[in-house]
């Protein structure tokens, strides 16, 4: 009698804990981390980040150089003094009676050595600032795509930690009913090893999530801990109805900093070839000269000329290689166009694939009947209608749909992120 008595107390704790399983709200943790969203953190990435702080100085200094290339050579002064003669050494025999000749000299370059040299230190800075774009861009796909991570993994895990909290209450009660020897141990020992299971998922994937942080914390240079807040106002935008591939295809030369880089140097190389070239022109020394007494004429003045003469030196090595230059950094062009175009090829056709994935059925719904479903599995299991292996089979299917739902959102909002950055365009913004 007193066996059945326990049997009954046991069964009646049992469906207590297992019917919570499927209507038990989750339990709000208190946790020290700071609530952003994303464009919140995109502000201070730009203003904190020191490699963007770093690029932008590179861009000030090449600048600055444009500037210096745009000054004129200095002219060169150079004095005799007399010493008088060797008969008669007279340092600094300067005054009356004495010699004196002061020269000036001013170079002028010829063939347009100055203009070339001026384009091609703007060039300089037409890169620098293509390579801070690239860095931008880069930078900016992490940062999404940890922040996305951040968020659908602490959605999983607030999932997984309400399925241990439940689960811990029905082993609880096996616990003390098996020590009665109202239960099967074996029944305690699967919902147990179930347990572990569900322990290393939850592991796992807290694990994930603090290396999404990590990545957070570094970008942002902040040792501050982040909770992700998305809304269904920020994922609105990340959609194709609005979007062609043929012009992406075709605007990845102006938009993708990576050939703005390689487009660029190609420049520079015509640009350098066109100054190797006019290097083979002698430049030119203008100036004017003062000889108080060593002329056949006290007080000489004359006007100087000078060029070099370009009889062994024409400058042919330094042409040939620059010319050869400019077919490299054409041939690097066309390989940057060719990936650029393949990625945004890529990145179109797997959001394409996601799509139809995503529109097939609705995932929320799916997901709010797979929480009736396991309400209802519990309260069948709580009755005797299903075996203890298929409430467990139901477990571990709630579980896995949780991860796998929240998994395929992430990877699909990172998918529309990737093509954002395979094309150099804000493509999906409200």
């Amino acid at each position: 009698m007193k066996i059945g008595i326990m049997r009954t107390k046991t069964a009646l704790i049992l469906s207590v804990c297992i019917i919570s399983l499927g209507i038990i709200q989750p339990i709000q943790a208190q946790s020290p981390a700071k609530t952003v969203t994303l464009q919140a953190v995109e502000d201070s990435f730009l203003v904190k980040n020191y490699l963007l702080l770093a690029q932008r100085y590179q861009i000030d200094a090449s600048k600055a150089l444009t500037r210096q290339a745009k000054l004129w050579n200095n002219p060169s002064f150079s004095t005799v003094l007399g010493f008088g003669s060797t008969d008669k050494v007279q340092p600094f025999k300067v005054g009356s009676g004495g010699e004196t000749q002061y020269t000036i000299d001013q170079l002028i370059q010829l063939a347009g050595k100055r203009n070339k040299n001026i384009q091609i230190a703007a060039a300089a800075t037409r890169m620098n600032e293509a390579t801070f774009d690239e860095l931008v861009r880069t930078l900016r796909l992490q940062l999404r795509e940890n922040f996305y991570t951040l968020y659908y993994r602490r959605q999983t895990g607030k999932v997984l930690k309400e399925q241990l909290e439940n689960l811990q209450r029905i082993v609880d009660a096996y616990v003390a009913a098996d020590k009665k020897g109202s239960v099967a141990h074996a029944d305690l020992v699967r919902l147990q090893a179930l347990q572990v299971g569900i322990e290393n998922d939850y592991a796992d994937l807290k694990q994930e999530e603090l290396e999404a942080q990590k990545n957070l914390q570094q970008l942002l240079h902040s040792q501050d801990f982040y909770e992700a807040v998305v809304t269904g106002t920020d994922l609105a935008p990340y959609r194709l109805d609005h979007i062609q591939l043929s012009p992406l295809l075709d605007s990845v030369a102006i938009n993708r900093p990576d050939v703005r880089i390689a487009s660029v140097e190609y420049q520079t190389a015509e640009l350098n070839y066109r100054l190797q070239k006019s290097m083979a022109v002698p430049d030119l020394h203008v100036g004017a000269t003062y000889d108080k007494k060593g002329s056949y004429i006290d007080n000489f003045i004359g006007l100087t000329l000078g060029i070099d003469l370009p009889v062994w030196n024409r400058n042919q090595g330094n042409i040939r290689a620059a010319k050869l230059q400019i077919g490299a950094e054409k041939q690097q062009l066309q390989q940057q166009q060719s990936i650029a175009q393949t990625e945004v090829l890529n990145a179109y056709q797997r959001i394409v694939a996601l799509e139809k994935r995503y529109k097939s059925f609705d995932l929320h719904r799916f997901q709010d009947e797979f929480d009736t479903l396991i309400a209802e599995v519990a309260k069948n299991f709580s009755k005797g209608n299903i075996s203890l292996l298929q409430f467990i089979d139901y477990f571990n299917s709630y579980s896995d749909n949780a991860k796998n739902i929240n998994k395929f959102l992430s990877n699909r909002v990172n998918a529309y992120e990737e093509l954002n950055y395979a094309t150099g365009q804000e493509l999906f913004k409200n």
